[in-house]
């Protein structure tokens, strides 16, 4: 048994995930005041990441109804992660908040999608029927309190 909602929910999650791992990829770079001069690809794929995550998270949050838990969080992480060069000048005590938030919302993240993996798991166990019948079984309960 396949559910599209379900489905739908774990690939915008997988998107989010993804970008996620790429803006703290950008920031730890940034970060890392051994490494080389940024370049100006660098800047352009940081921008193209942030702006990905600035357009879609507020939908995905929304649509994983959990908005309200990380919205603040992860604006946050956006607002202080303004560029690769930002972020290499930001305090340590910004640098720390901004590395709490972030795991923060990508630990969150991560557990939704786990959830999410496991209801599939479970739906792929039940037959049509089973699923239907628990489902009509549900509402009755629901109805009678």
């Amino acid at each position: 048994m396949r559910d599209r909602e379900l489905e739908t929910k774990l690939r915008l999650l997988t998107v989010q995930l993804d970008n996620w791992k790429r803006l703290h990829d950008l920031i730890t770079y940034g970060l890392d005041k051994a490494k080389p001069i940024i370049s100006a690809e660098q800047e352009r794929q940081f921008t193209d990441v942030r702006g990905h995550l600035l357009q879609e998270t507020e939908y995905v949050l929304r649509q994983l109804n959990i908005l309200g838990e990380l919205s603040g969080k992860a604006m946050n992480v956006l607002q202080r992660a303004s560029s690769v060069r930002g972020v290499r000048e930001l305090t340590n005590d910004e640098v720390r908040r901004l590395e709490t938030e972030w795991n923060g919302v990508f630990t969150k993240l991560g557990v939704v999608q786990g959830q999410l993996k496991g209801r599939r798991k479970e739906l792929s166990a039940q037959t049509p029927f089973s699923y239907y019948l628990q489902r009509i079984f549900r509402r009755t309960a629901v109805a009678a309190r």
